[in-house]
């Protein structure tokens, strides 16, 4: 049995006037109220409200049945005319969410090198890499007598060098973008959407140094007279003069404008400007009282091309040439890192400080997965046209030690290889900047040419050509330490256990193993002189470093691969495809001995590479190149009889390739003779028996 509702219209008002049905009659009174329910709910919710009456009967066990009814009002009172008016809505103050000033960040340690320390620029640096790697970044103030002339200020540079600047807009309403992809089944929560904001980046005005320096002065000063005009409208006393804000102010006022913004706020920097077409703050040429610094290492110009950078073995002008950065208050570098893991030497010629924020290299995996748990997911044009931002307090919060660093016009900056690091500018400044790749950047050197290769992503120094460059170098200056005894900087880190001899041999290794298993079934041949036409050799497939050795088909001459995506170079069969190499397994092992410091090793290396370099390389093949015990077609370069100079000795002298191999025949043999197991000693001065 059910109950049926009947529809009624009254517009006389006689509900007034119907009767209760008898065992209705309230015991006490209330009120039904509108209550929004789930969609999941089973229960009704009344669409409006009316006064509803029940019986004396059972009252405890109504009362208690209502008791569970959310959506009923008790002691409910009929509101009176004047509680029906509408009322006006409050408008309170927006409040303004305040900057933690309880964060501190550590501090990057500063070093201050007396004269003789300073002169020596790898040595000085290379002293400092345990105590500063942890940071991430390390600040180096140079002796007061150096104070390098700054050529930007020069009238020919200042006022006539113009530059296309770049625009950062931070805008307090679209600052988060509502377009962000979330992840699924992750939940992104609004504290973490705080700690990410977004910056538009837009193509600038073209501008010189004076103009730009003019434009950031203005607005630093109208920035901050504002600020002033607005608290002096709160404070019934008049403050007195504004004095300049500090570097601490400026860091306050940057977290508040970025961290919690209200307005649309905007500022100009210039970066990357190549100083060999604008311009570089240090001198290339001038008078002889400027001497000092245009060949001290300290000049950026020389940095990358010192001996013992192993940049001096390559000629890549990205980065082996200065970059000029020009900033105002506020301008910023979100975080980044150095291209190839490299480390980058930065000077600031003139102008205000510029703040560093650095995570170092071994906190690196714990900062990865902080930003991908902090940053949503965005599509490529999302990206496109803005940038994301994560200040650095934001990460310290999360955990991540990061360093912070205030540099000072005239000071130097080391950025440790694959440290990320952010920046703001405290006004109008000039930085220039350059990266270095000292001995100790190999093993970065290898990991950033292992990402690159598993990211399909090209590299901007063959890693290979660097390492065998440097092993070369290394073997002559060994056989000069062992016939001389004059120390050279490859004395430390050559030997049984030296760092670069282990590095090498690793290499080594690794590429026998891959042509061993890898190659067996194709053809072998040496590179041939249009080979290293190209300055850079790289994987059609991967984009991978191929120096030392390559896959090439004859369906097509220019297109090679690696040898792990040799089955993607082509689809012809195996028999039309062949193995080209730079050195042969046996080459390699002698010069892996010559590092060690086997001296007869020294000397077979020094012959193969004088003649290897010396005269034109002829393709040979071979079916089966490792096998030393068997004559092959392969022509040896130095096995020509073309006669050759002997460029180890410098002797004008023309000599015969046989009087080179005799020579180390006869080494050879007296080891066999003796039993040496070691490295061949040069021979001592006769003692006198007395």
């Amino acid at each position: 049995m059910g109950i049926e509702g009947v529809h009624t219209n009254s517009k006389t008002g006689n509900m007034e006037k119907l009767s209760t049905p008898p065992g209705f009659v309230s015991q006490t009174t209330f009120v039904l109220r509108k209550v929004h329910r789930d969609r999941g709910s089973s229960r009704s919710v009344p669409g409006q409200e009316e006064i509803t009456g029940f019986g004396a009967d059972d009252a405890d066990g109504f009362k208690m049945f209502l008791a569970n009814r959310p959506w009923i009002l008790h002691d409910h009172k009929t509101p009176s005319s004047e509680d029906l008016k509408p009322v006006k809505s409050e408008v309170r103050a927006k409040r303004l969410p305040k900057v933690s000033e309880t964060q501190v960040l550590e501090e990057a340690p500063v070093f201050n090198p007396t004269e003789e320390e300073f002169s020596d620029t790898l040595s000085y640096i290379a002293s400092l890499r345990d105590r500063a790697e942890p940071y991430g970044i390390c600040c180096v103030a140079p002796p007061p007598s150096w104070k390098p002339p700054c050529l930007l200020q020069e009238k020919n540079i200042w006022e006539a060098s113009s530059f296309v600047t770049q625009v950062q807009l931070f805008d307090g309403k679209h600052t988060e973008n509502p377009k962000i992809k979330k992840e699924a089944g992750v939940e992104f929560d609004d504290a973490q959407s705080e700690k990410v904001k977004f910056c538009r980046k837009e193509r600038g005005y073209e501008k010189t140094l004076e103009k730009f320096k003019e434009f950031a002065d203005s607005q630093k000063k109208r920035h901050f007279s504002v600020k002033d005009e607005i608290l002096d409208s709160k404070n019934s006393s008049p403050s007195p003069k504004p004095k300049e804000p500090t570097t601490a102010d400026i860091e306050k006022e940057y977290r508040q404008l970025v961290e919690s913004p209200l307005f649309e706020f905007g500022v100009l920097y210039g970066n990357d400007l190549d100083t060999a077409t604008f311009g570089s703050g240090f001198p290339l040429s001038g008078p002889s009282e400027t001497c000092k610094y245009k060949t001290s290492g300290w000049n950026l110009n020389n940095t990358a091309k010192l001996p013992g950078s192993l940049l001096s073995f390559d000629d890549c002008e990205s980065l082996c040439v200065p970059r000029l950065s020009v900033g105002m208050c506020f301008s910023s570098q979100f975080w980044k890192s150095e291209k190839e893991r490299l480390y980058s030497l930065c000077y600031l010629h003139v102008g205000a400080p510029r703040v560093w924020y650095s995570v170092a290299a071994c906190h690196l995996s714990e900062f990865k997965n902080t930003m991908k748990s902090l940053i949503p997911e965005m599509s490529a044009e999302q990206r496109n046209d803005r940038v994301i931002v994560v200040s650095p307090y934001a990460l310290s919060m999360e955990g991540i030690p990061v360093t912070r660093c205030v540099q000072s016009p005239g000071q130097y900056v080391i950025i440790s290889p694959g440290s990320y690091y952010f920046t703001l500018d405290c006004g109008f400044n000039c930085l220039e900047k350059v990266n270095f790749a000292p001995l100790d950047w190999l093993p970065h050197g290898e990991i950033a040419a292992l990402q690159n290769q598993e990211k399909s992503r090209k590299s901007l120094i063959s890693y290979d050509k660097l390492l065998f460059s440097a092993a070369r170098e290394a073997v002559k200056c060994l056989k000069e330490y062992s016939l001389s005894k004059k120390h050279t900087a490859w004395s430390d880190s050559c030997g049984k256990d030296g760092m670069f001899s282990d590095i090498f041999k690793s290499r080594v290794e690794q590429e026998k193993s891959r042509r061993k298993f890898l190659c067996s079934s194709l053809k072998w041949q040496r590179i041939d002189e249009s080979y290293d036409a190209v300055s850079r050799r790289e994987c059609c497939v991967c984009f991978g470093d191929l120096h030392l050795s390559a896959v090439r088909c004859s369906c097509s001459g220019e297109r090679y691969s690696c040898l792990t995506d040799m089955r993607k170079l082509c689809g012809c069969p195996w028999d039309k495809k062949s193995f080209v190499y730079r050195y042969t397994v046996e080459e390699l092992d002698i010069l892996v001995e010559a590092l060690e410091g086997k001296l007869s090793s020294m000397f077979r290396w020094g012959n193969i590479d004088r003649n290897y370099f010396a005269s034109p390389v002829v393709i040979a093949t071979s079916s089966q190149p490792e096998d030393k015990g068997k004559e092959t077609d392969e022509v040896m370069p130095w096995k020509k009889n073309s006669p050759m100079k002997d460029v180890e000795g410098g002797s004008k002298e023309q000599t015969k390739p046989r009087k080179a191999r005799s020579i180390m025949d006869i080494l050879n043999d007296k080891e066999r003779n003796d039993g040496e197991k070691g490295p061949v000693r040069p021979c001592s001065k006769k003692q006198k028996h007395g």
